[in-house]
C-alpha cells in the first residue's frame, strides 16, 4: 500500500519567526519601530494570523489523502512566500528608520488626534499628484500656495512642532550643540549669544526645508507615521544660529542664504544636495515597503 504524503506544517517556522525578528528587540525599540512602521507590522501580523489558521486546519498526525494534502501544501508554500515578503518589508522599514534617526534621538510620535488630522488631509491629495516644476516660491522661499492640493496637509504638519522644541542637547551631523560663547562657521567671529531663556541662541534646523520635503517624489505615498518620521529625521537636521535660521527658513536653495559666510554657504549647497538625494532614496524605500 503506497504511503500517504506528509502535510507540511508552518508551526515551527512561525515560532522561529517570532523569536528571531521580534523577540530580540528591547521593549523601547520594539515600541518605536512599531510606531514608525505600523503598516508593515499590521501586514505581517495579518499573514501570521493566516498561518495560524492554516496550521489549525492540519490533520491529526500530519498525513492525509492527496486531494487534501496537495492543496494544503500549496497554501503552505504561498504563505511562506507571503511571510517572507512581509517580513522583508518590515525589515526594510526598520533599516530606513535607523538611517533617518542616525545621529539624533528618536522622533517623538504624534498623538492619535494629530495623526488623524494628517491622515484626513493626506486623503484630500488627488491620487497620482506630482509636485509642480519648478516648485512654487515666494521670493527666495519655497511655498505651498493656498490653492495647492497639498495645502491642507501642509497646514496639518504646521500645527505640530517640527522639529521638537526645545530640541535635546545632542550632536547633529556629528557636531555638538554650540555654547553661547562658541562661534559657528555660518558666521565666523561672531559668538552664538544667548536666547531668552539664557541658553545658546541656536536651533535644530532642517537642511532640506520641511516644505520642500512635501514636494519630494513619493512622499505622498507614505503613511502619516512615516511622513512625520521623514519630516523630523535627525539625519536632516543641523545646529544653526537662530538668527541665521530665522532669516533663511524655507530658502529655495542654500545658495540663496543671506548673512552667512560665502565658503560655508557653498558647503551648505553641497550638503543640501546630498541630503535631498538621501531623503528621496529613503522615501522611495519606505513607500516600497508599504506595498501590500
Amino acid at each position: 500500500m503506497p504511503s500517504r504524503p506528509h502535510v507540511r506544517s508552518l508551526l515551527t517556522a512561525l515560532v522561529l519567526l517570532i523569536a528571531v525578528t521580534l523577540g530580540v528587540w528591547s521593549p523601547p525599540t520594539a515600541r518605536a519601530d512599531e510606531a514608525a512602521c505600523p503598516a508593515q507590522v499590521a501586514a505581517l501580523e495579518a499573514t501570521l494570523a493566516k498561518i495560524a489558521d492554516h496550521n489549525g486546519r492540519g490533520s491529526p498526525g500530519g498525513v492525509g489523502p492527496p486531494e487534501i494534502v496537495n492543496p494544503y501544501n500549496r497554501e503552505a508554500d504561498q504563505l511562506n512566500a507571503e511571510k517572507a515578503a512581509k517580513l522583508g518589508n518590515l525589515q526594510a522599514c526598520v533599516v530606513v528608520t535607523d538611517k533617518l534617526r542616525a545621529g539624533g534621538p528618536p522622533t517623538k510620535p504624534l498623538n492619535q488626534g494629530a495623526l488623524e488630522g494628517i491622515r484626513q488631509a493626506r486623503a484630500q491629495v488627488p491620487s497620482g499628484w506630482r509636485a509642480p516644476t519648478p516648485l512654487p516660491t515666494l521670493g527666495t522661499r519655497i511655498t505651498v500656495p493656498p490653492n495647492s492640493p497639498i495645502k491642507p496637509l501642509w497646514d496639518a504638519f504646521n500645527k505640530q512642532k517640527s522639529p521638537e522644541y526645545p530640541y535635546p542637547n545632542v550632536p547633529l551631523q556629528g557636531a555638538r550643540r554650540p555654547t553661547s560663547t562658541d562661534t559657528h562657521p555660518a558666521q565666523p567671529g561672531k559668538p552664538i549669544g544667548t536666547n531668552a531663556k539664557g541658553g545658546p541662541a541656536v536651533s535644530a534646523d532642517h537642511i532640506v526645508p520641511k516644505v520642500e520635503i512635501m514636494y519630494l517624489p513619493r512622499f505622498m505615498e507614505l503613511t502619516p507615521e512615516n511622513m512625520w518620521l521623514v519630516m523630523n529625521a535627525p539625519a536632516n537636521l543641523q545646529w544653526l544660529p537662530t538668527v541665521v535660521n530665522a532669516k533663511n527658513k524655507n530658502s529655495r536653495s542654500a545658495a540663496d542664504m543671506q548673512g552667512v559666510d560665502p565658503e560655508w554657504r557653498d558647503e551648505q549647497v553641497a550638503l543640501q544636495d546630498e541630503k535631498r538625494r538621501e531623503l528621496t532614496e529613503l522615501i522611495a524605500q519606505l513607500a516600497d515597503s508599504q506595498k501590500p
